[in-house]
């Protein structure tokens, strides 16, 4: 198949997705977002605010020499931009405006348990950021404003990029499709595809990005996890090791043993719990984990709460990831914690899991599984929201 753009009339199935595009080829769709969703983004002014925050990853890049200075900004620093080309992009922005958060929703086609965050990039007349490379995916959704993109037609993996710069980028020109956009319209772009942006008017871009961990944070993460529980953490004592391995020499037999010893912490029932704590974390440091609440419910005050005009919501900002562990029970990971589900408490979070608020009334499995919603409620994974208001 070509990796040429193609253009699509909506949104690829589930299907269609991981057969024809996922890592494969870049898809341009048209008005693939709602009004009213693109009506609650956040704007450039509430942006700009953002990237004052002392705890926000920010950074501003003036177009005239790639020049790229980090946060946290104040009110001088855009006044001082002038009138040559700049961008302010702001990462993570899904947790500090929940509006902006919504467009999740949007991809849940994608594994939403490889979502990284929501960027979101202002750029004014001609602004950009050069032609690069990503090492993930990402779905760039056109905010207001309009936008030029040239993207490649193949992956690169070798190229060569301006020395002595902070940003990575390429020396020459992306050769591919290009295109313009406007609000609404979604670009996806498979890892290692070139790209360029250059601002058609003053523009707002969002991009959802879905990053995969590099084998040494998988192999590190773990092994902080096997160091925190003494049970998984089994010392290598040599079983089986013959005379072959007497003295300074290594067997092949022993090499052999040793990479068993490795193997066999991913074949437990631990690994997958783990995996589902690990993919619900935040990438940026700054950002508390989310805890227990303040105030939280008692299990008659979250049931009063639930049977009265409040309905129940998984917020879209929140990160859930959910995994077989054993017969009839799963692995509901949230923010690096773990929390067990039984088979039949599974059709209620699945439903919960759409993020669309739910009461007793249109279901009534709610109220039978009040124990692990309350707590989840406490840990401030899920939300009551007034639905008495039409």
């Amino acid at each position: 198949m070509s990796s040429s753009l193609a253009i699509l009339d909506a949104l690829p199935s589930i299907v269609d997705f991981y057969a024809h595009y996922w890592n494969k080829r870049p898809f341009l769709v048209r008005d693939a977002i709602d009004q009213t969703v693109m009506d609650g983004l956040i704007t450039p002014d509430e942006l700009a605010g953002l990237s004052m925050e002392e705890t926000v990853r920010a950074r501003m890049v003036a177009q005239q020499d790639w020049s790229c200075r980090f946060g946290p900004f104040t009110e001088k620093d855009f006044t001082n931009a002038g009138k040559s080309p700049w961008t302010l992009l702001v990462q993570n922005v899904e947790q500090y405006h929940p509006d902006t958060a919504t467009l999740l929703r949007a991809f849940n086609f994608a594994p939403r348990w490889l979502m990284d965050d929501i960027m979101v990039s202002f750029s004014t007349k001609g602004g950009g950021i050069g032609g690069h490379i990503d090492s993930y995916h990402v779905f760039l959704v056109q905010g207001q404003g309009a936008r030029r993109w040239t993207i490649g037609r193949e992956p690169r993996f070798d190229d060569a990029y301006i020395d002595s710069l902070d940003l990575k980028i390429l020396k020459d020109p992306v050769d591919g499709d290009t295109v313009d956009v406007t609000s609404g319209d979604i670009l996806y772009i498979p890892p290692h595809f070139a790209h360029e942006g250059t601002t058609v008017d003053d523009a707002l871009t969002f991009s959802v990005g879905f990053l995969g961990p590099k084998l040494s944070e998988l192999y590190g993460a773990y092994g902080q996890y096997l160091a925190d529980h003494d049970d998984l953490d089994h010392r290598y004592v040599g079983a089986g090791l013959n005379a072959d391995s007497a003295g300074l020499t290594l067997a092949t037999d022993a090499v052999a043993a040793l990479r068993d010893h490795l193997a066999h912490p991913l074949r437990t029932p631990a690994f997958s719990a783990w995996l589902a704590a690990f993919f619900t974390g935040s990438t940026n440091d700054d950002i508390a984990p989310y805890n227990e609440r303040d105030e939280t419910l008692s299990p008659a005050a979250f049931t009063q709460a639930l049977q009265g005009s409040a309905g129940l919501i998984k917020p879209a900002y929140v990160k859930f990831a959910l995994t077989p562990s054993s017969e009839g029970t799963y692995t509901l990971g949230f923010d690096r914690e773990t929390f067990d589900i039984s088979d039949a408490a599974l059709s209620v979070i699945l439903r919960l899991m759409q993020e669309d608020a739910v009461t007793p009334t249109d279901l009534p499995a709610l109220l039978d599984h009040l124990d692990i919603l309350c707590t989840l409620y406490n840990h401030q994974a899920l939300e009551f929201v007034d639905i008495s208001v039409p």
